[in-house]
C-alpha cells in the first residue's frame, strides 16, 4: 500500500509539472479552469454536456477573462489521481463519479446503493436533498475539497451481459461481472453473481476479452461507451444511480472575485439543467437504439425489481454500517423514504 502510495503521488507531481509548464508557456491565457471528467467527448453524453455548457457559460459571461479547457476520458488520470489532482490545485472543476469519489470520501457511495430510488423523480429531490448538502459539508472539511451538486449522466443504471436475459436474481447464478468498488462486489455476492473489481477505463477490454461478462452502467454510457459492441443482454433494472459529483478545488474557488464566483455558480446550475435534459433524451431513445444496434433489452417487472431490492438493497446497506457511522445510513434510508412516500404518494 505504501509502494502504491508512493507511485500514485508521483504520477500527480508529473501531471502538476507538465500542467504548471502549459500555464507558463506566453500563448495560455491568465486565466484558466481546467474541468476534467472520465466520459466520452460525445456531445449526447450528459458527462460531457455539462461540461460543454459549463465552458461556454463562463467564457461568454466573463467575456473571455476565463477560459475553461476540458479534458475527457480520463487523459489527466483515473478517479483517485484526478481527485488528488484537484486537491493541488492542478485541477480546478472534477466531474468525479460516486464511486470514483468514495476512494477518498466514503460516504458519497451511500448515494449508489443499488435498487434504492424507484424512480428519476425521486433521484432529483435526493440530490437536492438537505441530507447531500450536509453531505457535501462534511466533504469540505475532511478533504478540502468542495462539491457544488451532483448531477444525472443517464438515468439508472442497467445490467448487462454475455451469458443471459435477467429478469431475477436467480437469473444472476455464476456471471462474472465488472465491480465498480467493493459495495457493489457486495451488491453481486447477494445477488448471487461473482464480481471482478476492475477500473472504468479498463472495463470495455475485460468484457471484449472474457475477463468479465457482465457490467453495470446507465444507457448513455451503454452507448456512447461502445458497450453494446461487447454486451449482448442489456435489463432496465434500474440498479444504480448514473451520477457525478462536482468536485473543484476549495483555495481556487474561494479565492475567485465574487462577481467569478457567481458566474461559476451560475454555470453549475445552467450546465446540471443541461444534465438533466440530454439524460431524458438518452433514455427516452436509448434503450431503442441499443435494440437496433442488436442488444435484447429485457424490462424487469414489479415482482422481479423488489426481489432485487429485497437482496441487494439490504446487502449493501449492510456494507455501509460497516464501513461507516450506522447513523448516517439510517438518516439516508429516511431522507429517501420520505421522498418516496412525497413524490410517489407511496
Amino acid at each position: 500500500m505504501k509502494f502504491r502510495n508512493r507511485v500514485l503521488a508521483g504520477l500527480v507531481l508529473v501531471v502538476i509539472a507538465s500542467l504548471a509548464m502549459t500555464v507558463g508557456s506566453s500563448a495560455a491565457p491568465k486565466n484558466v479552469i481546467r474541468l476534467a471528467h472520465d466520459q466520452t467527448s460525445d456531445p449526447y453524453d450528459p458527462c460531457h454536456s455539462f461540461a460543454v455548457v459549463f465552458k461556454s457559460y463562463v467564457e461568454n459571461a466573463t467575456e473571455g477573462a476565463y477560459t475553461v479547457e476540458i479534458h475527457p476520458s480520463s487523459v489527466l488520470g483515473k478517479e483517485r489521481e484526478r481527485l488528488e489532482l484537484t486537491k493541488a490545485g492542478a485541477i480546478q472543476v472534477n466531474l468525479a463519479s460516486i464511486g470514483g469519489l468514495s476512494q477518498l470520501y466514503q460516504p458519497a457511495i451511500l448515494l449508489n446503493t443499488p435498487f434504492m430510488y424507484n424512480s428519476d423523480r425521486v433521484v432529483a429531490a435526493v440530490l437536492e436533498s438537505d441530507f447531500v448538502k450536509q453531505l457535501f459539508a462534511d466533504m469540505e472539511k475532511k478533504t478540502g475539497l468542495v462539491s457544488t451538486c451532483v448531477f444525472e449522466i443517464g438515468g439508472l443504471s442497467c445490467l448487462t451481459n454475455n451469458i443471459r436475459p435477467i429478469r431475477k436474481p436467480a437469473d444472476m447464478k455464476g456471471i462474472k461481472f465488472r465491480a465498480m468498488d467493493d459495495s457493489q462486489v457486495a451488491m453481486f455476492k447477494a445477488l448471487g453473481a461473482n464480481a471482478v473489481p476492475i477500473a472504468w477505463s479498463e472495463t470495455y477490454t475485460s468484457l471484449q476479452t472474457g475477463v468479465v461478462q457482465g457490467q453495470v452502467n446507465p444507457v448513455s454510457i451503454l452507448l456512447n461507451s461502445n458497450i453494446y459492441e461487447v454486451q449482448k443482454y442489456a435489463t432496465i433494472s434500474r440498479t444504480i444511480l448514473g451520477g457525478h459529483w462536482v468536485v473543484v478545488n476549495a483555495q481556487w474557488y474561494k479565492k475567485l472575485p465574487a462577481d467569478v464566483r457567481k458566474i461559476v455558480d451560475d454555470a453549475f446550475y445552467y450546465s446540471k439543467l443541461a444534465a438533466a435534459g440530454v439524460t431524458q433524451v438518452v433514455q427516452a431513445t436509448g434503450f431503442q437504439a441499443l435494440k437496433d444496434l442488436g442488444m435484447q433489452v429485457t424490462p424487469l417487472d414489479d415482482a422481479g425489481y423488489q426481489e432485487f431490492r429485497r437482496l441487494g438493497r439490504t446487502a449493501v446497506l449492510d456494507w455501509s454500517k460497516t464501513k461507516m457511522d450506522p447513523a448516517l445510513v439510517d438518516r439516508f434510508v429516511s431522507t429517501v423514504d420520505a421522498i418516496e412516500k412525497r413524490v410517489e404518494g407511496k
